[in-house]
């Protein structure tokens, strides 16, 4: 689980801070009952909460200093990882929130990773390795890639999933 979860913050990192959430064609629909759920949890718990308003508290360790649209948020005990996606309310995540725990309303969604997605990611990550000989960089994205497939092979899925929340609202709790 916790090679898993690496590799979601990876393949989240790599497409997080350069690119910008698409936007569902369909309206999300808001439930009356918002579940509230921990960062520790909240992968055990992804699949059926996709599309879902809840409520997630966790402690900040990175917000992004180009555009201030993301910020990353850990549990308790720290292997967990999920991203926020600035919206409804949200207009941008402060540099100061680092260090702080925040709790916050949002839509649960899930960007799925193709195998011929994933194949092109391979496909970079050898040529990159040709041009500018940096290896140990290649070795471990090589060896996220093979451990992306292999999750989709024992868990019989044709893509891999990576879970973030689009944020409505947060507070700074203690």
């Amino acid at each position: 689980m916790k090679k898993i979860l690496s590799l979601a913050i990876l393949a989240a990192s790599l497409v997080a801070c350069n690119s910008t959430a698409k936007k569902s064609n369909t309206e999300t629909k808001e439930t009356t009952t918002i579940q509230t759920v921990s960062v520790d949890n909240l992968l055990a718990q992804a699949e059926e909460l996709v599309e879902k308003n809840i409520k997630v508290k966790g402690h900040v360790t990175h917000t992004c200093k180009h555009s201030g649209k993301r910020c990353f948020l850990v549990g308790d005990n720290e292997q967990f990882t999920i991203r926020i996606e600035a919206g409804g309310k949200i207009t941008g995540f402060n540099a100061d929130l680092v260090g702080n725990t925040i709790l916050v309303d949002g839509i649960l969604k899930e960007r799925r990773l193709s195998q011929e997605y994933i194949d092109q990611m391979e496909h970079d990550v050898q040529e990159k390795a040709k041009e500018d000989g940096t290896a140990e960089t290649c070795a471990t994205e090589m060896s996220n890639i093979n451990d992306m497939r292999a999750w989709m092979k024992s868990n019989n899925k044709d893509h891999y999933s990576i879970y973030f929340v689009e944020g409505l609202s947060y507070e700074v709790v203690e």
